[in-house]
C-alpha cells in the first residue's frame, strides 16, 4: 500500500493481532515519508497500537470484524481515525487507572486508554453510521519537528 506525501494513509483490515502489527509498519512508513520526527511517530504508533489492540481483544473479542484506519499528516499535525462496526463502545469513557500504590497489587493491563490520552493531544469518540469512530490528533510544528539536514550545494 503506497501513499504519496500529504495523501492520507487509508487501510481496511480484518481485526487480528497480526494485522495490528502491519498497520504499525504502514503508519511508520507513511509518517517517515512525510518527514515526521521519530519520537512523534512512536507516540502515534503507541496510540494506534493500544486502540487497535483494544478493538481486537475487547470489542470484537477475537472474533471476525473489520477495522478502518486513516492517518493523515499536514503542516499542523497528524490525525488518526480508527473505525469499527462492533457494538457501541466509547473507550474514552474508561476511568483512568490508579497509578499510586503497590505495583504488585495493581491489576495487569488497563493502561491503554491512559497512554493514548498521554501521547496524543486530542481524542474524540462518536458512534456514527453504525460505527465506533475514534479520532486522535497529534500536533506537529516546525518547532517540534527538526528540519531535515540536507546538504545544499551552491
Amino acid at each position: 500500500m503506497r501513499s504519496a506525501v500529504n495523501e492520507p494513509l487509508e487501510l481496511s483490515i480484518k481485526a487480528t493481532t497480526e494485522n495490528v502489527r502491519r498497520v504499525m509498519d504502514s503508519i511508520d512508513s507513511y509518517l517517515r515519508r512525510n518527514g515526521v520526527h521519530p519520537p512523534t511517530i512512536l507516540d502515534v504508533q503507541l496510540a494506534a497500537d493500544e486502540a487497535l489492540t483494544n478493538i481486537v481483544e475487547h470489542v470484537y473479542h477475537q472474533q471476525e470484524g473489520t477495522i478502518q484506519v486513516r492517518c493523515h499528516h499536514s503542516d499542523v499535525g497528524i490525525v488518526l481515525t480508527i473505525a469499527d462496526s462492533a457494538r457501541p463502545f466509547n473507550p474514552l469513557s474508561v476511568q483512568e487507572p490508579e497509578l499510586n500504590g503497590d505495583l504488585d497489587r495493581r491489576p495487569v493491563g488497563g493502561l491503554g486508554i491512559f497512554l493514548i490520552r498521554r501521547k496524543m493531544d486530542e481524542a474524540a469518540y462518536e458512534f456514527k453510521n453504525g460505527k465506533n469512530v475514534l479520532t486522535l490528533k497529534k500536533k506537529v510544528s516546525a518547532a517540534t519537528e527538526p528540519q531535515s539536514s540536507q546538504l545544499r550545494l551552491s
